[in-house]
């Protein structure tokens, strides 16, 4: 976890690989499986925000999110287009791992610097896009990192975040490896529905930094 200059909360430095969402729910759902540093992929913003809490308990931590005051996942109660029934809480004043606002991703994906891309002007120089990628996600941190030490905030994967529609869809960040250039822009995204997956989705984590 990278802590953001001047901000009060700390990001992963890559994506969460499969690696490591293996070792929290003891699945990989990715795809594009294979080396362990490929970025987790296929996975809904369900499947990112059950992670977090997963990872928060594992490393001794208050989970963030809570339905209807319920931490544990288990507990939770899906309609039948398994979508979750009742209301979804963040607890930002907690200590465990969350996805990161819009706000939060854009800022700290910019690094401090002015480029059209996460770490330069150049997206070949920092990203996984349509014109490089082979059709492929690839291992984390291959290419150069933005200003503050972060790695594949321009491609690789698209990354969930918190922030809402009110209509059952979720923004997520990025661009991906299957996206032309413009789409991995920093201030670029889209608005998908909470159940969906994608070869070319997943996610990076944040928590209150000094907690």
């Amino acid at each position: 976890m990278i802590p953001v200059p001047g901000k009060t909360y700390s990001i992963l430095k890559t994506e969460v690989t499969q690696e490591l969402y293996e070792s929290v729910m003891g699945e990989n759902p990715s795809y594009f499986k294979g080396e362990k540093n490929l970025p987790v992929e296929d996975v809904n913003w369900y499947d990112a925000i059950v992670f977090c809490n997963e990872l928060s308990k594992k490393c001794g931590l208050t989970p963030v999110y809570a339905v209807d005051d319920k931490t544990e996942a288990k507990e939770w109660v899906y309609d039948s287009e398994n979508k979750i029934i009742g209301t979804i809480n963040q607890n930002e004043n907690e200590n465990g791992y969350r996805l990161p606002t819009v706000e939060e991703w854009q800022y700290a994906a910019k690094g401090g610097q002015e480029f059209k891309y996460s770490g330069s002007d150049n997206i070949d120089e920092v990203g996984w896009y349509s014109e490089n990628s082979e059709g492929k996600t690839h291992p984390v941190a291959q290419k150069a990192s933005n200003g503050y030490g972060l790695y594949d905030m321009s491609g690789n994967v698209y990354e969930w975040c918190w922030d809402s529609d009110g209509n059952g869809s979720r923004y997520d960040c990025g661009g991906s490896w299957r996206n032309k250039g413009d789409r991995c822009e920093v201030s670029n995204g889209y608005w998908n529905d909470v159940n969906y997956t994608y070869s070319n989705l997943g996610f990076r984590v944040v928590r209150n930094a000094g907690e």
